[in-house]
């Protein structure tokens, strides 16, 4: 078997661009960086916190610790991600 399906048409530059500007497709490229900050952020608090009683400490310092450094490290992800969807509607 061939990877390539001869029956299916081959897209137009012009199928391309509408494609790319598709509002709908637009719109899960954003969402989708919204839920990676999220699970990443959620799972920072959540991974601090299970650190936090594993060493048994009266204040919370790990769970905030941990959180906040998942929250640096989404915003990080975040800007990238960013400057990579920008990048790559500026090729078209």
């Amino acid at each position: 078997m061939t990877d390539e399906n001869s029956s299916d048409p081959e897209f137009s530059k012009e199928d391309e661009k509408k494609y790319a500007r598709n509002g709908l497709r637009q719109y899960g490229v954003y969402s989708a960086i919204v839920f990676q900050m999220l699970a990443t952020m959620g799972l920072g608090f959540w991974g601090g916190n299970k650190l936090n009683e594993y060493f048994d400490l009266p204040n919370k310092l790990l769970t905030v610790g941990v959180g906040f450094l998942a929250m640096g490290l989404a915003f990080y992800n975040l800007l990238n991600q960013l400057k990579n969807v920008q990048k790559n509607e500026n090729k078209k």
